[in-house]
């Protein structure tokens, strides 16, 4: 029978399908089943009707919008099999050691802004069958490579450095945060001042602000590690300059410049003065500089340093000023209600002072951490219902004012809040009635984010 097209015509050999919709759904129909049941020779299917009442009903512009979720993985997936297997390449890359890496200029410039201009922009490189990357080493670029091809790439203490450079020179700006952020995990006393000049140059803001912030907030610690040392002696001012500098009193800061002039009085001894009107002492420079003129560069080490600074000083060194840094907080508590008030002791001047109110108070037994010059209180529950809360709320005791943080994923009270390595930890605790099973499972919070990640 030869009146219909395939799939009912003779001659038909492939496995064909019909899709018929209609306001009670949808079935599939192949030319078998057709042919078994509703369909004759000579006559239509029973379904061809139906699709033209639909027409006629003014369906006929009714679409299916389909989407394959594996799309996107089955794509990179091929393309990473065209790289493996060298097809269809259009460019190669060269690293430092002469390595060559066959490579598809779409794929680059997806992934990296540096080739997305290169090949594109009115550049010598956009007719190049070859680029050289001097700057990159064998290891670095193959990680590079197969990021663009997988999606993944492994970061350690070793490489993060160079690939957050090379990130950097590339433009590879997804790869770059995550060296960053790896950096900010690993930042310490120890590497917290190269970590700075190292975000500083290349432009890493969150890398920048949680080192600057462990430089200060630790200083007493920093300038004790032998990285000190090599400090330039701008930043050296900077930092003695600032407000938020924790020290216990300034002799400590006395003691840094101290030790900065001894490890190289022949070319840092004329920098004394400038740092230390960075020093909020009262010093006789006029007494200094005639002392220190009269010394031969050769024989001061940082005993004698010392001792002349302090014979400078107008005040007695143990009376020296010092910055009201250092305080304690005392949040909230209860005295037959939940209480919200913020009460403060500043323990230079033995005295205590009432700070501004928690906004949320009809709240108890909440986590209280800090970080930085921040209290965060955490959770807690409402007075009335024992209802468990997931609020978050942020104290900055330098300007004495409240903000609102980032909710935790999950409600609990009676739990842990300890800060470590610019996080904020949630440690257990309830989230229902006194009765119900602790809470299982930790919560990590980004206080440089804003985000909350859970931990089993």
């Amino acid at each position: 029978n030869n009146r219909y097209p395939p799939p009912f015509g003779k001659g038909n050999c492939c496995q064909s399908f019909w899709f018929r919709r209609g306001l009670g759904g949808a079935a599939l129909w192949s030319p078998g089943a057709v042919r078994s049941s509703s369909w004759e020779p000579g006559r239509r299917p029973r379904f061809c009707a139906r699709v033209r009442a639909m027409a006629a009903a003014g369906l006929e512009d009714y679409a299916y919008l389909y989407e394959d979720s594996s799309h996107s993985a089955d794509f990179l997936e091929a393309f990473r099999t065209f790289y493996l297997d060298g097809l269809f390449t259009d460019i190669t890359l060269q690293c430092a050691s002469g390595v060559i890496f066959h490579c598809h200029r779409a794929a680059l410039a997806a992934c990296s802004n540096y080739f997305k201009a290169m090949f594109t922009a009115d550049m010598k490189e956009k007719s190049k069958r070859q680029i050289r990357l001097p700057e990159l080493s064998h290891a670095v670029l193959e990680a590079l490579i197969n990021y663009v091809y997988t999606s993944q790439i492994q970061i350690t203490k070793r490489n993060v450095q160079s690939l957050l450079q090379a990130a950097d020179l590339l433009q590879f700006l997804s790869v770059k945060k995550a060296c960053e952020q790896f950096l900010v995990r690993h930042l310490d006393t120890d590497n917290c001042i190269g970590m700075h000049s190292f975000a500083e140059y290349h432009d890493c803001s969150e890398l920048e602000k949680e080192s600057r912030r462990i430089l200060l907030w630790q200083f007493e610690e920093v300038w004790n590690q032998e990285e000190f040392l090599d400090i330039g002696k701008e930043k050296l001012s900077y930092i003695l300059s600032r407000d938020n500098l924790n020290v216990w009193k300034e002799e400590a800061a006395i003691e840094a410049v101290v030790k900065w002039i001894a490890y190289n009085v022949e070319e840092r001894l004329e920098d004394i003065y400038e740092l230390l009107s960075c020093v909020r002492v009262d010093l006789d420079n006029v007494y200094l500089r005639s002392v220190l003129s009269i010394q031969k560069k050769c024989r001061l080490n940082d005993t004698k340093i010392r001792s002349l600074i302090y014979n400078a000083l107008n005040l007695n060194p143990k009376s020296l000023s010092r910055r009201p840094t250092a305080a304690m907080y005392v949040i909230g508590g209860y005295y037959w209600h939940p209480l919200s008030e913020v009460h403060v002791w500043d323990p230079l001047t033995n005295t205590w002072v009432q700070g501004m109110e928690m906004p949320d108070h009809t709240r108890e037994c909440y986590g209280v951490t800090s970080l930085g010059s921040d209290i965060y209180v955490t959770g807690g529950y409402r007075t009335e219902s024992i209802e468990a809360l997931d609020t978050v709320w942020i104290y900055n005791g330098e300007r004495d004012e409240w903000t609102e943080g980032c909710p935790m994923l999950d409600a609990r009270y009676y739990h842990c809040t300890v800060s470590l390595g610019g996080c904020i930890y949630a440690l257990g605790g309830y989230r229902k009635g006194a009765n119900d099973c602790k809470h299982p499972n930790t919560m990590l919070g980004c206080a440089r984010t804003l985000r909350w990640k859970g931990k089993w």
